[in-house]
């Protein structure tokens, strides 16, 4: 396989990883916030605030914190990239 394939697909991997624990970060956080109430939550990844949910009326409603997800998808992407260098080197040897 081409290198800039290779990087490219250990990039996407990367990111969909980054966003499926995002997501059930987020989902766990609403759990959470529902079954304990209170005005505010902030759902940490991490220990990086990446959601702030508010109580407005019955609801909660959610506010991203983009450069802290953007740190998580680079943290997650630059990981998948480096196990995916090792593993060509090693197949390579």
């Amino acid at each position: 396989m081409k290198k800039q394939t290779r990087i490219t697909l250990a990039l996407g991997i990367g990111f969909g990883l980054a966003m499926l624990s995002m997501a059930l970060t987020i989902y766990f956080g609403y759990v959470h916030a529902y079954s304990n109430g209170g005005n505010a939550k902030d759902v940490y990844l991490f220990g990086l605030k990446i959601y702030r949910l508010t109580l407005e009326g019955n609801n909660y409603t959610g506010a991203s914190l983009g450069v802290n997800m953007g740190i998580v998808c680079a943290i997650y992407m630059g990981i998948v990239l480096f196990l995916e260098e090792i593993i060509h080197k090693l197949r390579t040897l």
